[in-house]
């Protein structure tokens, strides 16, 4: 049982100093995560085993301390679980900031040539990366809702123009009625047509130039 006892103990080391890499950014690799992983299931047999040794044991001190040990050792797994899916969960955010970053940047780039930091050195630091991303996320989030606006704001004005266009097509079948009730001339006529058909061409330039509206929001804007 003590060989046993020892080997979780070394486990247990193990996972506080590869966390511990994994939380300061000294190593966020996928290889270290891996091990973090596998070591984690390892630990989780070796308490299996120690308690099932543990309900063997024949003297009742050293089975109650075994006890004691297994409990204490389920702590320990509940909380390196609990550590590394956080730990994985901001690392996940931070490169999912660190994309969109990039994806800014080579939109931009297309503009304006990239200009050198001079601090750019130590943007290294993984708390400045970590502040960067959340302030990244946070402009992200807002852009997303002026865009979500902007686009609610051209789908009102396209249903506006075709409103006033159903309105249009309304009022001109009622005047071409009332003048032929009556008896207006056909120039009268002719011209309340020509002004209808002005009119559509109108909205329909109107709709054109909405919808470019809105695709130059989303081309240029995401």
């Amino acid at each position: 049982m003590n060989s046993l006892y020892n080997h979780a103990l070394k486990q247990v080391n193990a996972l506080q100093r590869d966390l511990e890499k994994f939380e300061t950014g000294e190593d966020t690799s996928v290889a270290l995560q891996g091990q973090i992983t596998a070591t984690v299931n390892a630990f989780k047999r070796s308490i299996d085993d120690y308690d099932a040794m543990a309900k063997k044991e024949m003297i009742d001190v050293k089975r109650e301390r075994a006890f004691a040990r297994v409990t204490k050792f389920r702590e320990d797994y509940d909380t390196f679980n609990r550590n590394f899916a956080q730990l994985k969960s901001r690392e996940e955010q931070l490169s999912h900031g660190r994309n969109r970053t990039q994806l800014l940047e080579r939109r931009q780039s297309r503009v304006n040539p990239p200009v050198e930091h001079p601090y750019q050195a130590a943007s290294g630091s993984p708390y400045l990366q970590q502040a960067h991303a959340y302030r990244e996320r946070d402009f992200v989030q807002k852009t997303g809702m002026h865009l979500d606006d902007m686009l609610h704001q051209g789908k009102a004005a396209l249903d506006n123009l075709y409103q006033q266009r159903t309105s249009l097509k309304s009022t001109q079948r009622k005047m071409l009625d009332a003048a032929n009730t009556l008896g207006l001339s056909r120039n009268v006529i002719q011209l309340i047509e020509r002004r209808s058909s002005e009119d559509k061409w109108i909205f329909y330039a109107g709709v054109i130039i909405t919808l470019l509206a809105m695709w130059a929001i989303v081309h240029y804007l995401t």
